[in-house]
C-alpha cells in the first residue's frame, strides 16, 4: 500500500514537471507568434524567430510556421517563402493547423499564380485538398470561395462551379453575411466575362439579402457597383438614380472626387456634357490629392473636346499636365496611365489647331518617359502610335522608323509583364470555348434536322411508291374488266 502511494506521488510529481514544461513551451510559442506578427518577412529578425521555433514540439512549431506563412507582402520572394512555411505547417501540424494551413495555401496560390509559374502545382494541391483534410462546414465553404478566387485568373468555369457551392453552403448554414460576400464575388466573375446583365443581377441579390440581416453595412458599395453595371449596359438614367443615392449617403465631401467621375461618365453617356462638367468641377473644388485632381481636370477637358470646344479643352489639359508633372518631379514618380492620356489628347488638340511642330515635340518628350505600370505602358504605346501616324502624314521616314522601333520595344516589355494568367486571357479563352460550344450545338441541331429531312424524304418516296403501285393495280383491274 505504501509502495503504491509512493509510486502515485512520483507519477504526480513527473506529471507536474511535464505540465510545467508544456506550459513554458506554449508560452514560448505564443511569444514567437506575437513577435512574428510585428516583424517583416525575410529579415534577419524574422528568420531567427522562425529558426528558434525548431526547439518546440512539432504541434507547437506548426502554429508558429502558420503565423509566419501568413505574414507576407505581395513581393514574389515573400510569397514563395510563405508557401514553404505553410507547406511545412501543413505537414507536421495537428488537424486544426492542417485545415488552416490548407486554406491559407489556397489563398496564397490565388495571389502567387499571377506572379510565378506554379499553376500545375497549385491545381494539383487544390484538387487533392478535400481528400487530404477533413474540413468542418465553415472551413469547407471558405475553401470553395478561395478555390473560386484562385480559378478566377485561370479557368472561369471552374470558378463559377466553386462559388456556387460556397453560396449553397453558406445559405444552408444560414450565414447571410457571408452569402452576401459570395454573391458580390460572383458578380466580379461576370465582370471578367463582360456579362453585365448577370453582374447586375448578382449585386441586386446581394442587396436584397442585405435587407434580411441585422448587422449594419454601408449600402454605398452596392449602389455604386449596381450603377457601374447599368452604365456598362448603356442604362445611364437608372445608373444616375443609384449614383444619386450614393452621393446622398456620403458622410462628407472628401469622397466626391471618385464618385464625381463615375456620375460624370453617366451624364456623358447621355450626351449631357455640361452637367458632367458641373459635377466634375464641384468634385475638383473639394479634392486635394494631386493624382485625382489630374484625372478630374482631364475629364473636364474631355467633355469640352466632345463638344468640339478645343480651346477650352486645351486649357484644362494643360492644367492637368502641369499639375501632375510638378507633383511627379517633387515625389520622383513615374508617369501613370491617365497622365499619358492627357498628354496625348493635348497634343491632338495642338495638331488640330495647326500647331504641328509643337504637337510633335510634345509627343516626343512624353514618349520617352518611364511608365508607372503595365497599363501605363499600354498608354505610352498609344502615344507612340499617334506619333507614327503624324510622321507618316509628314513623310518623315527616319523619324517614323525610330518611333516604330521604340513602340515595338515597349510592346515586347508589355507582353512580358502581361503574360498568361491575366484576366484578358481568361475572357478570350471563355469566348473561344463559348463560340466552339455554339458551333457544336448548331452542328448537332443541323445533324438532327438532316436526319428528319432524310426520314421525311424516305417517307415521301414510300408514299409515292404505294400510290404508284395502287394506281397500277387499279388500272390493271379496269383493263381486265374491259
Amino acid at each position: 500500500m505504501r509502495r503504491n502511494g509512493i509510486l502515485l506521488l512520483i507519477g504526480l510529481f513527473v506529471f507536474l514537471i511535464l505540465q510545467g514544461c508544456r506550459r513554458s513551451e506554449k508560452a514560448k510559442m505564443e511569444e514567437l507568434c506575437d513577435e512574428l506578427k510585428n516583424s517583416v518577412m525575410m529579415t534577419p529578425v524574422f528568420d531567427s524567430l522562425v529558426e528558434s521555433s525548431a526547439k518546440l514540439p512539432k504541434f507547437l512549431r506548426a502554429k508558429v510556421l502558420l503565423v509566419a506563412g501568413t505574414n507576407y507582402s505581395m513581393k514574389t520572394e515573400q510569397l514563395k517563402k510563405a508557401k514553404e512555411y505553410l507547406q511545412e505547417a501543413n505537414r507536421i501540424g495537428s488537424r486544426e493547423v492542417k485545415n488552416r494551413a490548407t486554406l491559407e495555401l489556397v489563398r496564397l496560390y490565388g495571389t502567387l499564380v499571377l506572379r510565378d509559374d506554379c499553376v500545375e502545382e497549385a491545381i494539383h494541391f487544390i484538387g487533392r485538398a478535400n481528400s487530404k483534410v477533413v474540413f468542418v462546414q465553415e472551413e469547407e465553404a471558405e475553401f470553395y470561395f478561395l478555390k473560386a478566387r484562385f480559378y478566377k485568373a485561370i479557368d472561369i468555369e471552374r470558378a463559377f462551379g466553386a462559388i456556387e457551392k460556397a453560396i449553397t453552403m453558406y445559405r444552408g448554414m444560414g450565414d447571410t453575411k457571408e452569402e452576401i460576400e459570395m454573391w458580390c464575388f460572383k458578380a466580379t466573375l461576370y465582370g471578367v466575362l463582360e456579362e453585365f446583365e448577370e453582374q447586375y443581377a448578382c449585386y441586386e441579390e446581394a442587396y436584397r439579402l442585405l435587407g434580411k440581416v441585422r448587422y449594419k453595412k454601408d449600402v454605398r458599395p452596392f449602389f455604386e457597383q449596381m450603377a457601374a453595371s447599368l452604365k456598362r449596359l448603356g442604362r445611364y438614367d437608372e445608373a444616375l438614380r443609384l449614383y444619386g443615392a450614393v452621393l446622398k449617403n456620403l458622410p462628407d465631401t472628401a469622397g466626391l472626387g471618385r464618385y464625381g467621375i463615375q456620375v460624370a461618365e453617366a451624364y456623358t453617356g447621355l450626351g449631357r456634357h455640361a452637367e458632367a462638367r458641373v459635377i466634375l468641377k464641384e468634385a475638383l473644388r473639394e479634392e486635394k490629392r494631386p493624382g485625382l485632381r489630374n484625372t478630374l481636370l482631364g475629364r473636364i477637358a474631355d467633355s469640352f473636346l466632345k463638344e468640339e470646344t478645343r480651346d477650352s479643352a486645351l486649357v484644362y489639359f494643360k492644367s492637368a499636365i502641369d499639375l501632375y508633372d510638378q507633383y511627379a518631379r517633387e515625389k520622383g514618380l513615374r508617369t501613370p496611365k491617365v497622365s499619358f492620356k492627357n498628354h496625348l489628347n493635348y497634343a491632338r488638340c495642338l495638331w488640330d489647331n495647326g500647331e504641328q511642330a509643337e504637337a510633335l515635340e510634345h509627343l516626343e518628350q512624353v514618349s520617352r518617359r518611364e511608365a508607372e505600370t503595365p497599363e501605363s505602358l499600354r498608354a505610352q504605346m498609344d502615344v507612340l502610335e499617334q506619333l507614327c501616324e503624324y510622321y507618316a502624314h509628314l513623310e518623315g521616314k527616319a523619324e517614323l522608323h525610330e518611333a516604330f522601333r521604340r513602340h515595338d520595344s515597349i510592346m515586347d516589355l508589355y507582353q512580358v509583364l502581361n503574360e498568361e494568367g491575366r484576366y484578358r486571357n481568361v475572357l478570350q479563352n471563355y469566348k473561344n470555348r463559348k463560340l466552339l460550344q455554339e458551333i457544336e450545338a448548331m452542328s448537332q441541331k443541323q445533324e438532327e434536322t438532316n436526319w428528319w429531312l432524310i426520314f421525311a424524304l424516305v417517307a415521301t418516296i414510300g408514299v409515292l411508291g404505294v400510290l404508284m403501285v395502287y394506281t397500277w393495280i387499279v388500272w390493271v383491274k379496269i383493263r381486265n374488266k374491259k
